[in-house]
């Protein structure tokens, strides 16, 4: 009997002390995972928009080494799939520009909009049911906004023209998100089977939206996505 019980309580140990890692594997091969590549298409006439207080019309572009931002993101066909924002996403003025141009933020989601910058800026947006205006802001002051409707939210300075940057407030569906450079491969990791929307916006492009079926343990590749503005 003390012969037998050596070696069994030894395999019992042993099996859990695995176990965990055992499970770990079973519940990754219920995931799946999303991957492309997004490329932006040359621009050939930048969109104009309409000046504010008499100031000239603005163009597309931004003062910004990230406007080639491309923000990308899962929508699942399920209903309150998204979780909530646990805290205020920031919206930053640095150099005479919005760091980051493109700032995804949950519905109901508040953005801290804080001027870095050693001058005034005035941030506001013209967005249908995301209107806002921060006012003449000196640096180190910041004023809190929270968005209650979904869909991209054009940001400008009314001191500083060439400024612009979007706030997307993401639809209560988004599972998740990321962020690359234009011609940048993206990988999403650990989605749930089951059918999707992938969705493709960048600044000043028109937005693209392609269906996707993930399948557990493997990967969906949606290829080279171009964006035309």
């Amino acid at each position: 009997m003390k012969g037998t019980f050596g070696p069994l309580f030894v395999a019992v140990v042993f099996f859990l002390i695995l176990q965990p890692d055992l499970t770990m594997a079973r519940q990754s091969t219920d995931l799946g995972t999303v991957e492309g590549v997004v490329l932006l298409a040359a621009k050939e006439n930048p969109v104009r928009v309409g000046g504010r207080y008499g100031r000239p019309s603005r163009s597309s572009g931004a003062s910004s080494s990230s406007t080639d931002s491309v923000l990308i993101w899962l929508e699942s066909t399920e209903a309150n799939s998204g979780s909530e924002q646990s805290g205020p996403v920031i919206l930053d003025q640095k150099g005479l520009s919005f760091q980051p141009s493109v700032l995804p933020v949950r519905l109901n989601g508040t953005v801290r909009i804080r001027n870095s910058d050693p001058v005034y800026h005035n941030v506001f947006s013209l967005s249908p049911k995301n209107r806002f205006d921060v006012g003449r802001r000196p640096k180190g002051e910041y004023l809190d906004v929270t968005f209650d409707t979904p869909g991209a939210v054009d940001v400008f300075c009314d001191i500083h023209s060439n400024m612009r940057a979007t706030i997307y407030v993401m639809p209560p569906r988004v599972v998740t998100w990321t962020k690359v450079k234009s011609g940048d491969s993206f990988t999403i990791e650990d989605v749930e089977a089951g059918n999707y929307q992938l969705k493709v916006y960048a600044l000043g492009f028109q937005e693209r939206v392609i269906p996707v079926e993930i399948v557990s343990g493997e990967a969906a590749t949606v290829g080279t996505l171009t964006l035309s503005n």
